[in-house]
């Protein structure tokens, strides 16, 4: 695992309300977001890989009902991650200005990868990263899938296990061995920030 600060970024996917705040997204995680302390590791995470100057990227799913497209956009009625809701605000204690947010179509809710139909690619190479931890929810769906992507693009890419949450510990232990080598913890990636 390399970490080159000046090369590194954290990109957090999808920590917004929807997964934290009462309701059926946070129903499906809330024991393993909860007992996993994910939310906690996160906001440590990005604390201190703020402070040592890595880049912290967010890729929020923004949904307008007026305009959208996807067939899962059309399956909730546009009733998830609604634009201008707290269900598509960010998580609290995570956003700072200095932050970078990645671009997606917000109206098209069909693929789960961060980078579908995304700028974060162009964002990721606009910052000189090679080297992507990725955190967020679904484990096993949007941070496993932009993972396999981020690889394929030619990324040094990681999940970081303790901050990210998905439906049952099953599923999450599952994701983990899938991604094998490629997945880190918080902890042990802050000791290697912190070995400089």
């Amino acid at each position: 695992m390399k970490v080159n600060k000046s090369e590194t970024a954290i990109v957090l996917i999808e920590f917004q309300q929807q997964w934290t705040e009462k309701g059926l997204f946070n129903r499906l995680i809330k024991n393993q977001l909860e007992t996993r302390k994910v939310v906690e590791n996160t906001r440590r995470l990005v604390k201190e890989a703020r402070n040592q100057g890595l880049a912290i990227i967010h890729a929020p799913l923004i949904v307008d009902p007026k305009r959208k497209k996807g067939w899962l956009a059309y399956l909730t009625i546009g009733k998830i991650f609604t634009k201008d809701t707290r269900k598509a605000e960010s998580v609290g204690g995570l956003f700072e200005e200095g932050d970078v947010l990645a671009q997606r179509d917000y109206y098209n809710l069909s693929g789960f990868d961060a980078f579908y139909k995304s700028d974060l690619e162009n964002v990721l190479r606009g910052h000189g990263i090679e080297h992507v931890f990725i955190c967020g929810f679904a484990t096993d769906q949007c941070p496993s899938k932009t993972l396999r992507t981020a690889l394929r693009k030619g990324f040094d890419a990681y999940l970081v296990t303790d901050c990210t949450a998905t439906f049952n510990g099953f599923f999450q232990k599952s994701a983990e061995r899938k991604d094998g080598v490629r997945a880190v913890t918080s902890r042990e990636l802050l000791e290697k920030l912190s070995a400089g």
